[in-house]
């Protein structure tokens, strides 16, 4: 495995893809996986598309691919959509299975009202019961 951190201010690390070397960022604002293209052997395209919003508001069709990747990140086969320019050469975004990079796995975060925290602080009263002789 070769994970190496190059930038203290974005999650960004070299991982493997195969058996190449790649620059790869987390994007937690990222609902896919992006893959530079060339990067792709057409055998790895599955012959699909997904649209595609990116920050500007544009839509682009993309071509797909299922590509093999290791990282601290995600490691294992993931579905990834082709672009020809992407800032690194594999974006990881909220995908399946991806972690924060100390091996904690993304999962879904539970929201507590004003209402529910006020609840979880008050002591529980006890039940007033008649004593029967």
């Amino acid at each position: 495995m070769l994970f190496q951190v190059h930038n203290e201010r974005m999650p960004v690390c070299i991982g493997l893809m195969g058996d190449q070397s790649v620059s790869m960022l987390r994007d937690a604002g990222c609902s896919t996986l992006v893959v530079k293209r060339e990067l792709v052997d057409d055998e790895q395209m599955t012959g699909g598309t997904e649209p595609c919003i990116l920050i500007d508001g544009t839509v682009r069709r993309t071509p797909v691919a299922e590509i093999e990747i290791e990282t601290q990140y995600y490691t294992g086969k993931v579905r990834a959509v082709c672009m020809d320019n992407p800032l690194y050469d594999v974006i990881i975004g909220n995908v399946p299975g991806v972690s924060d990079g100390d091996n904690t796995r993304l999962k879904a975060q539970a929201v507590v009202t004003r209402a529910q925290a006020k609840q979880q602080v008050k002591p529980i009263k006890p039940l007033k019961v008649i004593e029967t002789s």
